[in-house]
């Protein structure tokens, strides 16, 4: 009972540490809590559950065949019906928030972030299945050390995949690559994962090859949410300009909204209360930001119009209420230098 406790524990909390960090990657706009803790959910209950049933049935046709479990038969099932069923199961939960909650999605970012926190829902519990399965504390902690740190982003890697393949989908203004980049997400996803588990199948030496591969795949989650930043980071810059010019805000606040530290908590320890007190304002200035994205991306509404408006009204009052404008540490006059070079106008419709 002690151990299938611990199994619970170490199945669970790291993969909840490691989506509450991807969470906090997402500075500027952060994705509603209660819809992430809907895709880790998803992840740990019903893809679990189709994959298990999907799985049960694709074994039969093997077993039918050679009566046991052989080499053969435990890599048809970790590099053929593992990934497949795990990723289709996986995949369709995240197929649902880009269409249900299509607002949400802003950047290629949003599509990895979502992709990880299913990945992380489905990590727990395959973990708890693994380690309840050990009947020593040194086997457990073993498995732990394995499962929880070397390989503790392998399905957020997997399904990050697929979310950035949907992303840019959603993006492209090529019809035909509305449909392949979803694909390519997707096959990526399964190519990967069997991959791995043939490797992971095989053991022995083979496991250095598997390390190898999810330090590669630690790797691109790392690049491409640096280049998502920065990209944001460049959106909010460019389109906060011309409400710089408007005196709907000041150069300082559009800078510091577009800025990755000045949005952290820890701005706290620099500034005090007034970091605090700036959070609304800074929040403000992204969402009408952002909304100019959307605008530039999806084309112009009546409802567009009317929330930009809004966003601006409340952006403006915000503003003048600023302790450092109060202050008198904003210089009106100031003006946001340009974010992008003199020959581009508009940012690059991609990530």
């Amino acid at each position: 009972m002690p151990l299938f406790l611990a199994s619970i524990v170490l199945g669970i909390v790291p993969m909840i540490i490691y989506a509450l960090i991807v969470w906090r990657i997402d500075r500027w706009e952060k994705e509603p809590l209660p819809l992430l803790i809907a895709a880790f959910l998803w992840g740990s209950i019903p893809a679990v559950i189709f994959a298990i049933i999907a799985q049960v049935i694709l074994e039969i046709p093997v077993l039918e065949t050679t009566g046991e479990t052989s080499l053969f038969g435990e890599l048809y099932q970790a590099s053929f019906i593992a990934p497949v069923s795990e990723e289709i199961t996986k995949g369709f939960g995240l197929i649902l928030i880009f269409l249900i909650f299509r607002r949400e999605i802003d950047s290629i970012l949003d599509g990895l972030i979502y992709g990880s926190m299913i990945g992380f829902g489905f990590s727990a519990v395959e973990n708890i299945l693994y380690f309840s399965g050990q009947t020593e504390p040194a086997g457990l902690i073993l498995l732990f050390f394995l499962r929880a740190f070397i390989f503790g982003m392998l399905h957020a890697l997997f399904t990050g995949l697929f979310g950035v393949g949907l992303a840019l989908g959603k993006f492209t203004s090529l019809p035909l690559m509305r449909f392949l980049w979803p694909a390519l997400g997707l096959g990526f996803a399964m190519l990967t994962h069997a991959i791995h588990n043939y490797f992971a199948t095989i053991g022995g030496e083979h496991i250095a090859y598997a390390i190898v591969g999810v330090t590669l795949g630690v790797a691109w989650f790392i690049a491409t949410v640096v280049t998502c930043l920065w990209h944001e980071n460049r959106w909010i810059r460019l389109h906060l300009a011309d409400e710089v010019d408007e005196q709907v805000l000041f150069a300082e606040q559009a800078l510091d909204t577009a800025r990755f530290w000045s949005r952290s908590s820890l701005t706290v320890l620099t500034q005090g209360s007034t970091a605090w007190k700036r959070r609304h304002l800074l929040h403000e200035a992204t969402e009408l930001a952002f909304e100019k994205q959307r605008q530039y991306r999806f084309g112009i509404t009546h409802a567009c119009e009317i929330r930009l408006e809004q966003l601006r009204i409340r952006v403006r009052e915000l503003s003048r209420k600023d302790p450092l404008f109060i202050a008198g540490l904003i210089k009106p006059e100031k003006r946001l230098p340009p974010p992008l070079p003199p020959i581009r106008k508009l940012p690059p419709p991609l990530p």
